[in-house]
């Protein structure tokens, strides 16, 4: 995806990150964990089956992006 991981192990690994520090992360700043997963596991990860690697790298992006923006925005 990035170079240097497959896209397999990119999702292995950003669903094991999840694993070891959402309930931290849900702990601390419980908003913003909430909107993290929705931005980049729901409409993310979750919604790439059936896509190439390519546009599974700019879905993952433009989530990114998406979550970048309401930090911005201030909403949270």
């Amino acid at each position: 995806m990035d170079g240097g991981l497959e896209r397999w192990e990119f999702d292995l690994s950003f669903s094991d990150y999840l694993d070891k520090h959402y309930s931290k992360m849900e702990r601390t700043f419980g908003e913003l964990a909430d909107c993290f997963h929705f931005y980049l596991f729901e409409e993310g990860v979750d919604q790439a089956d059936g896509l190439s690697d390519a546009e599974h790298k700019k879905l993952i992006r433009k989530q990114l992006g998406e979550f970048k923006s309401v930090l911005e925005d201030g909403i949270l």
